[in-house]
């Protein structure tokens, strides 16, 4: 065989074959797996409001707490007694009971001389003097009834320093690590106390091409993998964002696994399973 005809033929089988190639039908049924990671529905830095010592802590570390639930608290003895204080200075009738009988005497006084003035026994210097002391009486009466609603609103305003100075639980959840022990100083530079996670529920986000993403719908079910531990979920779509990053050609997407049994951990791989399609 001649060079040339030898040339010939190595073209023409290179083009049978690309033909060949260009003629199978492609899989459309063929999946791509696009990877996130799992993270729990809820998590949160708990961060007191205002600097101080951690007097109590009555949670440890993979405790389940429930939403409204006395987590610890700062030192607030000072707070505690000026409520006391507070509390007593509302709770004392003693200023507004005198109050209100001096005015009760003055209304039975008035009411005597106005009566013996239309006898003629009585003049008018006389009711006028006791008028006037009645109005002074009720003015007692109403400052009395004034300083005890102060004193109610002060100890109100006590009470919420204290609760201010007092962590709860914002929801169900565990808590997944402590950062301060008791004793120890919190200080204003926002400095986590613990961290509180909701697992019963997780969330992870993909970046899907456009292509694949433009075919999804939110509440749809896929199918999911864990390529560190092998299990495999099924997850509803929560979020579709209507945003393509044009750098990537990519589409964010949120997918929400349902995890009330524990079966799955927060912070690992997770594979979503989606159709090639054309």
């Amino acid at each position: 065989m001649t060079h040339t005809k030898l040339w010939e033929a190595v073209l023409l089988t290179c083009l049978v074959a690309g033909v060949a190639r260009c003629q199978t039908p492609q899989n459309d049924s063929q999946e791509q797996d696009l990877e996130g990671f799992t993270e729990p529905i809820r998590k949160l830095d708990l961060i007191p409001p205002e600097p101080g010592v951690i007097a109590s802590l009555s949670v440890h570390e993979g405790d389940r707490v429930k939403k409204g639930q006395l987590l610890g608290s700062l030192d607030c003895d000072t707070q505690q007694v000026a409520l006391k204080i507070a509390q007593n200075n509302a709770a004392a009738h003693g200023r507004l009971d005198s109050a209100i009988a001096e005015r009760d005497l003055r209304r039975w006084r008035l009411a005597k001389l106005q009566k013996l003035r239309r006898e003629g026994n009585a003049n008018e210097e006389e009711v006028t003097r006791v008028a006037s002391e009645l109005s002074v009486a009720e003015a007692n009466v109403l400052a009395a009834m004034e300083q005890h609603a102060a004193d109610a609103l002060e100890a109100e305003r006590i009470a919420s320093m204290i609760e201010r100075r007092t962590m709860r639980s914002p929801f169900d959840g565990v808590v997944t690590r402590l950062f301060h022990e008791e004793k120890e100083f919190i200080g204003s530079n926002n400095s986590p106390v613990m961290t509180i996670m909701q697992p019963d529920e997780l969330r992870v986000t993909f970046t899907i091409p456009t292509t694949l993403a433009s075919r999804l719908k939110v509440n749809e079910k896929v199918a999911l993998t864990f390529p560190t531990t092998g299990q495999r979920a099924t997850g509803a779509i929560e979020f579709i964002s209507p945003v393509t990053e044009a750098e990537s050609d990519t589409v964010r997407v949120k997918v929400l696994i349902d995890n009330k049994e524990g079966k799955y951990r927060c912070g690992v791989r997770c594979a979503i399973n989606l159709p090639r399609g054309a």
